[in-house]
């Protein structure tokens, strides 16, 4: 059932290929009166795409300078609505806002440009929000969804889907009686290490020549993530189940110790490592789709991308916590891009500089310009998911559950499965914040969010998504941990 909201004014902060799908299916979702939405992006050229005409945009770099003028400017007022898809911005700052005026918030994650400070770490992250929470906490009038995409976002529900389904109990509304029965799943069947598993199955229609950095989703965004130092969470104390080796000398127990110093002391373990997630991996499996449309598993090296659902786990799971962190075999463009611009450099330094220059980049997102001749078509599928490895001294289950969506699934063909993956998401968790009820709830993040409801709010676009076993001897690999140059 759609949610109205016509009197609502609805700004979008940030129109890269996320937004521009999230807009292109809101009114799936939501009605909305067309001349209540704004556009609002720093760069001219992101205005295009499917089902903008006669919307309001504005070319303005959105910090926390400008966005007090600009809520302004369009006559924003108590319960109107931000939609925070920006990179690098200043997302403490446009939350405290919201808090004092009384919008409702959500983004996708969380990138505050001060984040630097911090060593960029998102369990530190986390804390810094929840601080601000606890400041605002006298006059809450909005609610304020944080990192709700697809990854984090729907995939914490993913794990909480696949342990109830191993409970074997269908209906669990009592919060605290769920999260008894899931942490005895954990105890119960084994599980040591849950894997956020994602394979990029995407290709493209013809040969890529020019020395960018392509992706299929930001490319910027995806760098922002795999160039910060990986950071996971090495398990709760009363967890003493099948987990990655990782050598105390891949540590950076300097960050490790800073991190204690200005964090609540934890019943699971936080591990930084000294490399970046670009250069870090663990092994996973998957299921993905053949040639013929047929669901097969297969085994990949992926990179530790660290993101806000595993320690959003970790705090739900507490010393019961399995090892989790995110393992992303991502675009092979992506690795391609760089294996060019190390010919060029070696200096990760110099990456992180190079992304950030004018037309350094290229997202495939299939909407066709007129008279770009540089649009490529992407085609096949991208399945994300979370991998449970179960067992004391070796892998003796594993199961998997998640999305594979393809670009032959009904999905506007101008987006690809990827970004439809995240659009779901955050369209998901918008209905949920703009439900009367839930309108004044304050600070929120994806888990406190109802598994059923995120489920049958995103499903229409999550393609084939399901709940299995993968045989054991399927996977053919260990957990060992590599680095890569």
């Amino acid at each position: 059932m759609k949610i109205s909201i016509p009197s609502k004014r609805i700004l979008f902060l940030g129109y890269g290929a996320v937004a521009k799908c999230v807009w292109n299916y809101f009114d799936t979702y939501l009605t909305c009166l067309r001349k209540h939405v704004t556009l609002v992006d720093k760069n001219k050229d992101a205005f295009y795409g499917p089902n903008i005409k006669g919307i309001r945009k504005l070319i303005l770099d959105v910090n926390a300078t400008t966005i007090n003028d600009l809520v302004d400017s369009l006559h924003m007022k108590e319960g109107d609505v931000i939609i925070d898809l920006t990179s690098s911005s200043a997302t403490y700052y446009f939350i405290k806002l919201c808090f004092r005026r009384g919008f409702h918030y959500i983004n996708t994650s969380i990138e505050d440009t001060n984040d630097v400070m911090l060593g960029t770490s998102i369990d530190c992250q986390q804390k810094t929000v929840r601080d601000i929470a606890y400041a605002e906490r006298h006059a809450i009038r909005s609610t304020i969804l944080t990192e709700c995409g697809q990854n984090p976002g729907l995939i914490q529900h993913y794990v909480l889907h696949a342990l109830q389904q191993l409970s074997g109990v269908k209906m669990i509304k009592n919060p605290t009686e769920k999260r008894r029965v899931l942490k005895k799943v954990i105890q119960d069947h084994k599980i040591g290490s849950i894997l956020m598993s994602e394979i990029d199955n995407m290709k493209v229609n013809k040969p890529i020549e020019k020395p960018l950095i392509y992706n299929t989703w930001s490319s910027v965004g995806f760098l922002v993530e795999a160039l910060d130092k990986t950071e996971v969470v090495g398990g709760g104390i009363n967890n003493t189940f099948i987990k990655p080796v990782i050598p105390t000398t891949e540590w950076n127990t300097t960050s490790m110790n800073i991190h204690q110093n200005i964090m609540t002391k934890h019943p699971y373990q936080i591990l930084f490592l000294k490399k970046s997630a670009l250069q870090t991996t663990l092994n996973s499996i998957c299921p993905i789709l053949n040639e013929q449309g047929q669901v097969e598993f297969t085994n990949y090296r992926g990179r530790l991308i660290h993101h806000g659902e595993v320690f959003e786990l970790a705090r739900y799971f507490g010393k019961d916590a399995p090892f989790m962190s995110y393992v992303y075999k991502n675009s092979p463009y992506m690795d391609e891009s760089i294996r060019r611009f190390n010919t060029i450099s070696k200096e990760v330094d110099d990456l992180w500089l190079y992304i950030h220059q004018d037309n350094s980049c290229h997202v495939f997102d299939n909407i066709k310009r007129k008279n770009d001749s540089d649009t490529f078509h992407l085609h096949g599928h991208d399945s994300i998911g979370c991998t449970l490895f179960c067992g004391e001294e070796k892998v003796e289950h594993i199961y998997w559950c998640g999305s594979i969506l393809s670009d032959t699934d009904h999905i506007d063909p101008h987006f690809t499965p990827t970004v439809v993956q995240v659009t779901a998401g955050v369209l998901s968790g918008l209905s949920y914040i703009l439900e009367e009820k839930n309108s004044a709830l304050g600070w929120i993040e994806p888990i406190d969010i109802d598994t059923d409801y995120m489920l049958e709010k995103s499903i229409p676009l999550l393609g084939k998504f399901f709940f299995t076993e993968i045989p054991v001897d399927a996977f053919s690999g260990s957990f060992d941990y590599s680095t890569i140059l």
